[in-house]
């Protein structure tokens, strides 16, 4: 069966000819949808060339670069079940992901990974690695027989999960997402977010391939860059997290109130109702919150200029459909969101028996998040039935770094909490107990090499001990409150 998404794009592509369809500021260049028709087939010609076993899986740690909208489409095409990773993850981190989910294969741009490997050339300056050089195992390379991605997410351990969205999902967030906010197909969107997460996958790659809707990528948020990326390149979308709207709110990396943009979205983490009322004040546009998963796709998007208080995510998508489901955590007015529609995926790429925070029912998900509805009929998210820390938008597994840190030489004992920040709504905070001498620089140095740049701890506090209660398990409470008194200390 031809893929859905390509085919989609082939028509796309001879609609649009020499058009440009992306901008890769970070590589310096442009790609015509002609040119990406053609890097498209380009990719697929080697990846049958090597002869990778059917239905298997590919981690891709481009990043935010054109080739990565080659790669996906040859993927799909191949039938391969893509893994993509932020470009930032850490070889290590890389190395992980495969093992678990058991990869054929890991992409990279060129001299990414530092590895004792033999690297194959791939069009877009991309390189493949196959993993049988790195000890993945015979036999045990995933098979799902369809076109997949599969969608890291976060799950109540620190064990990699991942979501498995077939094209069809992937496809019909796509038209929900297009429809919902009115994304045009002259729009052009910056997607300074990470189009490997499922918020950029839904918000500016299948706009792009679905309907012709130019991309923009940039490695990350440049406050400095911003005006001129928005003006150089005619940007009417920008899709951004809370951190980057309170960072231009605050520190005046502001966008200008003459610039193109039309539509501002904000998605990944609670924004500020201040931030929200700032860019109304100022320049005239509402930062619009929508609210999705990796799990379901898009889900609600508030499409109103009106700037409530407490803000709402707004009301479902098209094809969606959520429903409040009674919760023993949840207050009253308040339930868990259940979602129903043809975006939501069907299961999680491994069995998780102990996944007590989120579920698929057989007729939708059941996310974590609590929520009631406003009397509009709007959604107000107003907590979590478990928490993780959010850094500017990214779940966060405490566990995991925990992990990395005792591992260190001299570590006795590690505990990492979310403490609020200004900037990123939460900041990674260690505790420590160590029989040596340690630094917090020289802690920070050894997470620096194991994980993605978020998940490194921004304060460490050294301690003669850890809080626990009485059965012996750490005290949270008393341990907040003990990062708590440190962080004041420093500061004062």
């Amino acid at each position: 069966m031809q893929s859905v998404i390509c085919t989609a794009f082939e028509q796309v592509s001879a609609d649009n000819g020499d058009r440009i369809a992306v901008y890769g500021l970070s590589e310096n260049l442009t790609r015509t949808f002609a040119d990406l028709w053609r890097d498209f087939q380009a990719m697929t010609r080697v990846l049958a060339g090597l002869n990778l076993p059917p239905a298997s899986c590919v981690v891709s740690s481009v990043g935010n670069r054109a080739a990565f909208v080659s790669l996906f489409l040859a993927c799909l095409d191949r039938r391969l079940a893509l893994i993509p990773l932020d470009g930032h993850a850490p070889w290590p981190e890389v190395l992980s992901v495969a093992r678990t989910f058991g990869a054929a294969a890991v992409v990279g741009r060129t001299g990414a990974a530092d590895a004792a490997a033999t690297w194959t050339s791939l069009p877009g300056g991309l390189s493949l690695m196959r993993c049988e050089s790195l000890n993945v195992g015979e036999g045990s390379h995933s098979c799902y027989g369809e076109s997949v991605v599969l969608k890291l997410t976060s799950g109540s351990t620190d064990r990699p999960k991942a979501v498995v969205s077939s094209e069809c999902n992937l496809a019909n967030d796509g038209r929900h997402i297009v429809e919902g906010m009115g994304i045009r197909r002259n729009d052009v969107s910056l997607a300074a977010i990470p189009i490997a997460h499922s918020y950029g996958l839904g918000n500016g790659v299948m706009p792009l391939l679905l309907q012709g809707s130019p991309l923009v990528l940039r490695d990350g948020f440049v406050p400095g860059q911003l005006a001129h990326d928005i003006a150089a390149c005619g940007v009417t979308v920008l899709p951004g997290v809370p951190f980057m709207f309170d960072y231009i709110r605050r520190l005046g990396a502001a966008v200008s109130p003459t610039s193109s943009v039309r539509l501002l979205i904000t998605a990944g983490a609670p924004i500020d109702v201040e931030t929200v009322r700032f860019f109304k004040r100022t320049f005239g546009q509402k930062v619009h919150s929508f609210y999705g998963t990796s799990e379901t796709g898009g889900i609600t998007f508030d499409a109103s200029e009106d700037v409530s208080d407490p803000l709402t995510v707004g009301r479902p998508l098209p094809g969606t459909s959520v429903t409040l489901m009674a919760s023993p955590t949840a207050a009253p007015g308040e339930g868990r969101v259940h979602v129903r529609g043809d975006a939501v995926a069907a299961r999680y790429a491994l069995p998780d028996d102990d996944e007590p925070l989120s579920a698929f029912t057989g007729d939708g998900f059941l996310a974590g998040d609590l929520a009631r509805l406003d009397t509009a009929g709007n959604l107000i998210l107003t907590g979590r039935v478990s928490r993780f820390v959010n850094i500017a938008g990214r779940k966060v597994h405490p566990e995991e770094i925990e992990r990395v840190i005792r591992e260190m030489p001299d570590v006795i004992e590690a505990s990492v909490l979310g403490m609020p920040c200004p900037t990123r709504g939460e900041m990674l905070v260690a505790c420590v107990r160590q029989r040596g001498s340690l630094t917090a620089a020289s802690i920070r140095s050894q997470c620096a090499a194991r994980l993605s740049p978020h998940k490194i701890p921004r304060r460490i506090v050294f301690t003669e001990g850890i809080p626990a209660d009485a059965r012996g398990k750490m005290d949270r409470r008393a341990l907040e409150a003990l990062l708590s008194r440190a962080l004041v200390d420093d500061e004062a």
